[in-house]
């Protein structure tokens, strides 16, 4: 089966949610035209800190600096909580404070992981692109982003759309599991009480009986 119609299975009001993450107004307006066109779902920000903001990662971030060692919850129960559904991100390379490679390095240290990340910048320099794909992200597209650029994405977000449901198989698998453990214990109390309510034996009773002396 090919690309296309692996997308089509999708339900027809399912958008794939983009998470774009750029300094410039500019230039986040044009990606989310690009992308809006294209029918993905857009979640702009200006920052780095504001995309881990978003992503429910900052509060871990402040713990690392205090702390040598942290635990990552599942993605599943991260997304769970916060109600949260990103297939895709975008981010620019050079911005102030954070920039898009300390991004990428974070989120893929996180329980996002398996998210694919794309890196965005006007600069051409080698090294850097080479710096980002052994990083980790999954394209490095110099700007202006074009549309031609955002169907190659396609690919990307369908990766995204099969761990997607990879994770929902799991659940379900833990939940029949657990489902069949719960009616395991229940018949076992059944039982349990059953016998507890069963009357005694007659020769039970007659014994009793023949143990009483008669005044």
């Amino acid at each position: 089966m090919d690309l296309q119609a692996k997308l089509e299975e999708t339900q027809p009001d399912q958008h794939f949610h983009v998470l774009a993450v750029d300094d410039s107004l500019i230039d986040r307006k044009l990606l989310e035209k690009l992308l809006t066109v294209s029918s993905y779902q857009v979640t702009c920000v200006e920052s780095g800190d504001k995309a881990l903001e978003y992503l429910g990662l900052l509060d871990n971030l402040n713990n690392d600096s205090t702390s040598s060692s942290s635990s990552s919850p599942s993605s599943s129960s991260q997304q769970e909580s916060q109600g949260v559904k990103v297939n895709l991100i975008m981010t620019d390379y050079c911005m102030p404070g954070m920039t898009g490679y300390d991004l990428l390095k974070r989120v893929k240290k996180s329980s996002w992981k398996d998210v694919p990340v794309v890196v965005m910048s006007s600069e051409n320099v080698p090294s850097r692109i080479n710096m980002c794909l052994e990083g980790g992200a999954e394209e490095f597209l110099l700007k202006p982003v074009r549309l031609s650029d955002v169907k190659k994405l396609e690919s990307h977000l369908l990766k995204s759309l099969t761990f997607s449901s990879d994770t929902d198989r799991g659940e379900d698998d833990c939940n029949i599991i657990i489902n069949n453990n719960n009616d395991d214990d229940n018949n076992n109390n059944v039982i349990n009480k059953r016998k507890a309510m069963s009357p005694e034996p007659s020769e039970r009773r007659s014994a009793k009986w023949k143990s009483l002396t008669v005044l």
